[in-house]
C-alpha cells in the first residue's frame, strides 16, 4: 500500500473519531510515509509533534492497523536539517534549486515588488477551522497555478487573520515547485506610488519596462488591494497587467480586508474580474488554532510556552494573530532582557494593558463582524432591510448580543443596525429569547457566539 494511500485512509476513519477541528489542526498538516510495518509521520514544528505525540499517537496506531489489519509501528519526527524536508516527503521531485527563494528574482524585479518572508511558509502555517478552506486552495494553486477555477485567487478577512501568510507561503511553494517561476510579490499601495512616481518623471521607457516587469510574470501577489480606492490611473495600469496574465493563464492571488463588491472606489471592471475567479474568506482563529499559532511563533524565536500560558494569552488576546503575535513579542524580551521564567504571573504583568483593553465590552460593529462571519453572510446584509431567513436570524442574535454584551442603549443600537428604532430591538432580542429555549441548535449557536465575544 502506497504511504500516500494509507494515511489518507487513517485520516478518513480518524475523522469519524475526533472533531474535525482536531483532525483539521493536528493531523492533516503532517505528512506521511510507509515502508514495510512502519508509519513515519512529520510535523511542521515541535509543538506540533508533541501535541500528536501525547494525543493521538496510541488511536492513529489503532486506526493504522486497523486499516492493513496488522500491526503498524507509528514514528513522529519534527521536520528539521536532519530529516527530510516536508516538501521532499510530499513532492519527491523536488531538489536542491527548490531552495532559491523570491529575494534572489526580487532584485531582478526593482518596480515595487517586495520579497517574500521567510517565516511565512505552508509548514509554518497552522490550519483550523477557520482557515482550511482557503489553505487547501492555495496548496492546489501551488501544484497548478494557472488553473482557471482558481484563478484570480482572492482572499480576504480582517486584518492579522493570516491572509498575507497564506498568500507568501503560496509564492515559496510555487518556487520549490518550479525553481525558474517568476514570481513576484507587491503591496497595492507600493504598486500605486511607484507607478505614480514613473508618470511624473514622464520617462516612457521606465513605464514600458515597469509594464514588462509585470506583464512577463508568471504568478503575481498582490497585498490589500482595497488601498487601491481612488487611484484611477493605477486601477487602469493593474487592469490591463490582470488582463494580460489571466489570458496569459498566468496565476494572481490578492487579499483584501473586505469582500471584493464592497471595495469602493475601485473600478467595477476590475471587481468584476476579481469575482469570476475564486474568492475565499479568513474567518479569525478559534482558541486551539490560536494556541497553535502561539507555540509555533514561540519556537521560532526559541522559546518554550508552557501550555498554561499559551492557553492564557490565546483566550486573553482574541482580536488577531498580530496582536497575539505582539503580546508574544513583549513576553520574550521581558524574559530574555530581565531574565524573568514565562509563567501566567509574568504573562498577566507583562499584557496587563492588552488583557485588560480585551476585557473591555466588544465594540458593536466587532459583534456585527463576528455574527456575520459565524453565519457566513456579509456584515451589509445583518444591517439591510432584507426579511430573508438566513439573514435575519443572524441579524437577531447579533441584536440580542449588543444588547446583552454593551453598555449602549437601545436607540445606539438600533442605529447601529442600519437605522433601526428601539423597539426592532425588543423584538428581536424576545424573538432570540424564544428560539433560544426552544431550538437546541439555536442555544448552541448563541452559546458559542457568547463565547466568542466574551472573555
Amino acid at each position: 500500500m502506497a504511504q500516500s494511500s494509507l494515511w489518507n485512509l487513517c485520516l478518513h476513519r480518524l475523522e469519524g473519531k475526533l472533531t474535525e477541528e482536531n483532525v483539521n489542526t493536528w493531523l492533516r498538516p503532517l505528512k506521511a510515509e510507509h515502508d514495510n510495518s512502519t508509519l513515519r509521520l512529520y510535523a511542521p514544528n515541535r509543538f506540533a509533534c508533541q501535541k500528536v505525540q501525547t494525543n493521538y499517537k496510541e488511536l492513529i496506531a489503532e486506526t493504522a492497523n486497523s486499516v492493513i489489519g496488522s500491526p503498524v509501528q507509528v514514528e513522529i519526527n519534527v521536520v528539521n536539517g536532519n530529516n527530510r524536508s516536508l516538501d521532499a516527503v510530499a513532492n519527491p521531485r523536488v531538489g536542491k534549486d527548490a531552495s532559491r527563494t523570491v529575494k534572489d528574482k526580487g532584485r531582478k524585479l526593482p518596480f515595487g515588488f517586495g520579497q517574500l518572508n521567510p517565516d511565512y511558509t505552508l509548514e509554518r502555517h497552522v490550519m483550523g477551522e477557520s482557515n482550511k478552506l482557503a489553505r487547501m486552495l492555495a496548496a492546489a494553486i501551488s501544484e497548478n497555478p494557472g488553473e482557471r477555477t482558481l484563478n484570480p485567487f482572492f482572499i480576504y478577512g480582517e486584518v492579522g487573520v493570516g491572509k498575507t501568510h497564506l498568500m507568501h507561503a503560496t509564492g515559496h511553494r510555487i518556487l520549490e515547485l518550479n525553481p525558474a517561476a517568476k514570481v513576484g510579490y507587491v503591496q497595492a499601495s507600493s504598486f500605486v506610488q511607484h507607478l505614480v512616481t514613473l508618470f511624473k518623471k514622464k520617462d516612457n521607457d521606465l513605464i514600458e519596462s515597469f509594464k514588462e516587469a509585470y506583464r512577463s510574470l508568471d504568478t503575481l501577489l498582490i497585498d490589500d488591494v482595497h488601498l487601491f480606492a481612488g487611484a484611477s490611473a493605477s486601477q487602469q495600469e493593474f487592469l490591463h497587467t490582470f488582463n494580460v496574465l489571466l489570458e496569459g493563464q498566468k496565476q494572481i492571488i490578492i487579499t483584501s480586508d473586505r469582500f471584493f463588491k464592497e471595495l469602493d472606489e475601485v473600478e467595477d471592471r476590475l471587481k468584476s474580474r476579481i469575482g469570476q475567479g475564486m474568492t475565499i474568506a479568513i474567518k479569525p482563529p478559534e482558541l486551539e488554532t490560536r494556541i497553535a499559532i502561539l507555540e509555533s511563533k514561540a519556537e521560532l524565536r526559541g522559546v518554550e510556552l508552557g501550555r498554561d500560558v499559551s492557553y492564557f494569552m490565546a483566550e486573553k488576546i482574541r482580536s488577531n494573530v498580530r496582536e497575539l503575535e505582539g503580546a508574544l513579542n513583549r513576553l520574550v524580551a521581558d524574559h530574555r532582557f530581565l531574565g524573568h521564567e514565562i509563567t501566567i504571573e509574568l504573562a498577566k504583568k507583562v499584557l496587563s494593558d492588552l488583557i485588560t483593553y480585551n476585557e473591555k465590552p466588544p465594540e458593536i460593529s466587532f459583534i456585527q463582524t463576528t455574527v456575520a462571519n459565524y453565519y457566513d453572510i456579509r456584515v451589509e446584509g445583518i444591517l439591510s432591510k432584507s426579511r430573508k431567513k438566513e439573514v435575519t436570524l443572524p441579524r437577531h442574535i447579533a441584536m440580542t448580543l449588543a444588547r446583552e454584551l454593551t453598555n449602549e442603549s437601545l436607540p445606539n443600537i438600533g442605529k447601529s443596525f442600519g437605522n433601526r428604532n428601539h423597539a426592532t430591538i425588543i423584538h428581536a432580542c424576545k424573538v432570540v429569547n424564544k428560539l433560544v429555549e426552544s431550538s437546541p441548535k439555536i442555544a448552541n449557536e448563541y452559546s458559542v457566539l457568547q463565547k466568542m465575544l466574551s472573555n
